[in-house]
């Protein structure tokens, strides 16, 4: 029997099936929204490429010798990740939290320190566990040490980089703003730090993904924070949140998949924009990990791009054929843009310090929009709403960047130790990113301690339908 708070349009829709429960069904075709050639991120994807031998692809025709491959893909997006949805619902379903409870003894201690556990916690922690024998974890951990060979500020430069896709990139965009992250830039400061904490820290970590790393816990804690989302997300029948017949699921696997790719390859590739150079081998051992940070994510194995010229086709093709900007975009665009600068300044206990802050504002934001706009292009901010005026000063800086930083790297590389040199840095920029970043945004945001950044990723365990956030609210 149906629930009947679940959207009736998704439930009765033909497509609305996992593919593990009709593994023989005919595949689906790709949902209308993503079905046509969309030139927004034409810029972006000039960017991320340009360091490569892919070129990239510039209508839907120049995809079509791909059919097979793309046809595969298209169809994971009308549905989300079985197993960890079905243990989403088992938990909600179990009295005063045990569900929860259950699930961090078996992420510390795995799934046989606990008796009689459920077949889908079994069949999840299967999965988990089986990790290190799926990929070679070898090539994981040289990538993870390509991530963690970048300095912390451009590590987190090309991250904030990505952010324009969590406001103008259409599923991203809708799931960010119906859940009320980052909107209400004050209340949002926990799950902030955790997604930053995630993809710069955890991500780059020197035992990166191995059973019983903070990264492989971390890792597994989002997934489940996906399938908690994802389970209340199908019950909307708001359309600005849900139009399964246009749209397809709203958390599909072929976005939950982006993620693995936006956290690895994107973060180097934004790197070498910028003058650095990278080996093929880099960029192949950055693709491993990327397979491995969206299987953790909940992606079937069976489905994910299985090289890294699959993961530039499967990037070129999600960037080219997608939805744009939606009914969130204006909202999210003025929360980061605006509200996180004024909020540094608001809590700042001096008042001269908090005016300073407040003065200039302008000049983040100008830097903000100019990673943007090297990022970017020019085109796409024509009729971008919610952003401020940007400035033509924040490009030049970036040309220089690009003129000097290839020339400081050579240099460093001629003088003697250099090998000593890379390895030191690593365990720093390390220390940083996975221990230290948490500390310095409750300094920033003027918090005597960080009890209210807490790196639980359990915000969504007691949420509901009624807690998305309509864009006409």
């Amino acid at each position: 029997m149906n629930n009947p708070d679940t959207n009736s349009k998704l439930v009765h829709h033909p497509y609305n099936f996992y593919r593990c429960q009709f593994p023989d069904a005919p595949l689906r075709p790709a949902p209308n929204i993503s079905a046509s050639y969309n030139p927004t991120y034409t810029g972006y994807r000039e960017m991320l490429f340009a360091s490569t031998d892919y070129k990239i692809k510039r209508s839907a025709e120049e995809f079509q010798p791909y059919e097979g491959l793309l046809g595969r893909w298209a169809d994971a997006e009308w549905e989300g990740d079985y197993t960890g949805d079905t243990l989403a619902s088992w938990m909600k379903s179990t009295p005063n939290n045990e569900g929860r409870a259950l699930f961090n003894q078996a992420l510390e201690h795995g799934i046989d320190s606990i008796d009689n556990a459920p077949p889908i916690m079994k069949e999840f922690f299967q999965q988990v566990d089986a990790t290190p024998r799926l990929f070679d974890m070898e090539k994981v951990q040289k990538g993870a040490d390509v991530l963690a060979d970048l300095s912390p500020i451009m590590h987190y430069l090309a991250n904030t980089s990505l952010m324009w896709t969590s406001t103008t990139l259409g599923p991203v965009s809708r799931m960010v703003g119906a859940t009320g992250r980052f909107l209400d830039v004050a209340n949002s400061l926990s799950r902030f730090v955790e997604t930053s904490s995630y993809v710069v820290g955890d991500v780059s970590s020197a035992d990166v993904f191995q059973r019983h790393s903070h990264s492989l816990k971390t890792g597994v804690n989002v997934r489940l924070m996906h399938s908690l989302i994802r389970n209340q997300v199908v019950k909307s029948n708001d359309v600005d949140i849900v139009d399964f017949e246009n749209r397809g699921h709203p958390i599909s696997m072929r976005i939950g998949a982006n993620g693995g790719m936006m956290f690895s390859l994107y973060c180097v590739w934004f790197s070498a924009s910028l003058g650095r150079k990278y080996r093929s081998e880099d960029y192949e051992n950055c693709a491993e990990l990327a397979r491995c940070i969206a299987y953790i994510n909940g992606i079937d194995y069976d489905w994910l791009p299985k090289n890294y010229d699959e993961c530039c086709l499967y990037i070129d093709h999600s960037l080219a054929m997608c939805e744009g900007q939606t009914v969130y975009t204006e909202g999210l665009n003025k929360a980061f843009y605006s509200g996180i600068p004024e909020l540094l300044a608001e809590r700042q206990s001096s008042k001269l310090l908090s005016n300073l802050m407040a003065m200039t504002t302008p000049i983040s934001q100008d830097f903000l929009l100019g990673i943007n706009q090297w990022s970017y292009g020019e085109e796409i901010f024509e009729g971008m709403p919610g952003m401020p005026k940007r400035a033509s000063w924040p490009k030049y800086v970036f040309m220089l960047v690009k003129f000097i930083r290839p020339k400081v790297l050579a240099l460093d590389e001629m003088i003697p130790g250099y090998e000593s040199r890379i390895i030191k840095r690593r365990i720093k920029h390390r220390e940083f990113t996975n221990k230290k970043f948490v500390s310095l945004v409750a300094r920033l945001m003027k918090r005597s301690d960080s009890d209210e950044v807490k790196m639980t990723y359990d915000s969504h365990d007691h949420s509901s339908e009624e807690d998305l956030k309509s864009a006409r609210n």
